[in-house]
């Protein structure tokens, strides 16, 4: 008798992360475990202050806005994004599953691929580039059945 290989599908975007896994007996997709980010929710507006700071120009009495270095709103979408990968690289290690299939948008998908360990990258089958978080477990089918067909088949290019 075979074993049954267990293969999570990570599905994300910036602020929301879900691991779902297909049930052997009915084929249906089920919620292993779920993450969001309230900070990446917000809006850019909502986390840094209502105005930008002055500078005073050294060579002349110029005085202008200081522009942020980073997009706060931009940080906290990437700091997501590896908390994620850094959950599935302990899940890799603790051998709770098999196999991993990641469906993100590009951005993201980069971001979380970027911070997976070397045994959590050999597991990774598949790739969908695609924003499926607002997406039901129910309706899951209908994006990933596709994809786990040509993952059986070996042609797991998302």
């Amino acid at each position: 008798m075979s074993k049954h290989v267990e293969i999570w599908y990570l599905i994300a975007d910036g602020a929301r992360a879900r691991i779902v896994h297909r049930d052997a007996e009915t084929g249906a997709y089920r919620q292993v475990s779920r993450s969001e980010s309230k900070m990446a929710r917000l809006k850019t507006s909502q986390i840094m202050s209502d105005r930008s700071g002055r500078v005073a120009e050294s060579a002349s009495s110029a005085r202008h806005a200081a522009e942020a270095k980073h997009d706060p709103h931009r940080q906290a979408k990437i700091a997501f994004a590896h908390k994620t990968a850094h959950d599935i690289n302990e899940a890799a290690h603790a051998r709770e599953f098999d196999e991993l299939v990641l469906v993100a948008p590009a951005r993201m998908l980069g971001e979380i691929r970027g911070h997976l360990d070397t045994e959590t990258s050999k597991r990774v089958v598949g790739e969908l580039a695609k924003d499926l978080t607002p997406v039901p477990d129910g309706d899951l089918g209908k994006h990933l059945d596709v994809l786990a067909h040509r993952i059986k088949r070996g042609l797991a290019a998302g």
